[in-house]
């Protein structure tokens, strides 16, 4: 993965690419503003779920991932790119424990930067040494650009919501936003990239795509508890930014349909604060705790993970070494702590 980063950023990869002599001074600035604030986010390792997921398809099909080694970069640089475009719309000052792109060079250098490396999955797949058959190289473009779209709309969403001012919106509405969102990088569309990589049949495919979806969705749930409520001292971004940034979520939609009056309108009024104060932040944290919202989250979160362990059950085309090692995936997701 890191060698496929710097193959991309390097000189004659880079003047290849843009038909024309870079300048020392130009590589720097490339170098500054486009590889190490970009870099950084993979130097500070995250789970490495991506990678992970597509590599145990290719595996569970007999299939060497090494053979396709730019297919397993590609599910963490699409990733990686996604979270430096995410900090940017969140304005989050911290990701895995250091300071998000934007907070290094700037909203418009990182919005370009991120937008870029998001797209870089095209060019890798169009190269002679991708080591895929042209179909399954277009196939993987077709998913991509259909990830891209539809994770654009979600984010939209996701970002209206607070921007309006919206309160009125319903936990399905909140959960179907989620499934154009976070369902697709961590999950959906990593699943898709092994799948394809490794020969299996349309019908095989797409049922690697319901089980990212309904998992994406548990995982996004439980993230969102986990902003504001980590399960250990190891949480690597700003504690209860999603109060800070006035998100509408699951948790918080969950709260205001059990809230008395008084303690409803403290919680909007947080909300809309957009406050960093520790002690108000807890007290948001409290209400929302108080009025169960946390434990009817889980619940929806489980109902999820059934359904994701039933398509697992379902995959009568994998071994039964690796059903179990997608079972134990999923039951990691919801009784993770970071």
């Amino acid at each position: 993965m890191l060698a496929t980063i710097d193959r991309l950023a390097s000189r004659p990869y880079l003047e290849t690419a843009l038909g024309a002599r870079l300048s020392e001074a130009m590589l720097q600035a490339v170098k500054d503003a486009w590889l190490d604030p970009y870099r950084s986010y993979h130097n500070r390792m995250g789970k490495m779920l991506r990678p992970f997921l597509v590599c145990s398809v290719m595996q569970a099909f007999e299939r060497d991932p090494r053979r396709t080694p730019v297919v397993v970069a590609i599910a963490e640089i699409i990733h990686a790119a996604s979270l430096v475009l995410d900090d940017v719309a969140d304005d989050s000052p911290l990701r895995r424990g250091g300071p998000t792109a934007h907070r290094q060079v700037g909203v418009r250098v990182a919005g370009a930067a991120g937008s870029a490396w998001l797209n870089a999955c095209f060019q890798l797949l169009a190269a002679d040494d991708s080591g895929l058959e042209p179909e399954q190289a277009q196939r993987l473009a077709d998913e991509i650009a259909w990830e891209h779209w539809v994770t654009g709309v979600g984010t939209t969403i996701d970002t209206t919501w607070p921007w309006m001012g919206r309160l009125d919106g319903t936990p399905a509405q909140y959960l179907q936003s989620v499934v154009h969102r976070s369902t697709s990088y961590t999950y959906r569309l990593p699943l898709k990239l092994g799948a394809i990589a490794a020969g299996a049949s349309p019908q095989q495919t797409a049922q690697f795509a319901a089980l990212g979806e309904e998992l994406g969705i548990a995982f996004q749930i439980i993230d969102d508890i986990l902003n504001v409520q980590p399960g250990d001292d190891k949480w690597g971004k700003a504690l209860a930014e999603d109060i800070t940034q006035g998100k509408i979520n699951l948790q918080v939609l969950l709260a205001l349909e059990r809230l008395g009056s008084a303690e409803r309108a403290r919680l909007v009024e947080i909300l809309q604060s957009r406050t960093a104060d520790p002690q108000t932040l807890a007290e948001a944290v409290a209400l929302m705790a108080g009025s169960g919202a946390f434990d009817a989250a889980r619940d929806i979160a489980q109902g999820y993970i059934d359904s994701t362990q039933a398509i697992v059950a379902g995959m009568d085309f994998l071994n039964p070494v690796d059903r179990e090692r997608f079972s134990a995936f999923v039951d990691y997701v919801i009784h993770r702590n970071r």
